[in-house]
């Protein structure tokens, strides 16, 4: 079981960081400031610890093409059987274009779209997409 844990490779994207802060994930000026930017922190989640590896600005559609594109490297050494789709109710446009780049690598036999789970959405809100694969 732990050797399968440290194989897994999870990233996420945010929307706003209002929820990080409320569940006192980051500072209330971090967020203000985060927020009045626009940004969007890619955090990575490692060894059962989260750190922004990432930081994004624009509108979310946009910052999840990108995130999706900096992730190829890692994304063609992954074990190909599977990967994951993430998010917390984003626009179904959006979520359909991570898939179709997903499927445009051509790498993975299966590509499964899944809603994050009440814990996980409580603390990034809605909009938040992540991406999820085991590493050979």
């Amino acid at each position: 079981m732990n050797e399968a844990r440290g194989k897994v490779n999870a990233s996420f994207v945010v929307d706003t960081l209002t929820y990080l802060q409320r569940g006192g994930r980051c500072s209330a000026v971090t967020a203000l400031l985060g927020n009045t930017l626009k940004l969007k922190p890619m955090i990575t989640v490692k060894d059962g610890k989260m750190g922004v590896s990432k930081k994004y600005r624009g509108r979310q559609q946009v910052v999840i093409r990108s995130y999706t594109k900096d992730l190829e490297p890692e994304l063609l050494k992954a074990d190909p059987a599977r990967v994951f789709i993430t998010h917390s109710g984003i626009d179904p446009e959006i979520e359909a274009e991570a898939y179709q780049y997903l499927t445009s690598l051509d790498y993975f036999k299966e590509i499964l779209i899944t809603r994050a789970g009440g814990v996980i959405s409580s603390h990034c809100g809605p909009n938040t997409l992540g991406i999820l694969f085991y590493s050979r």
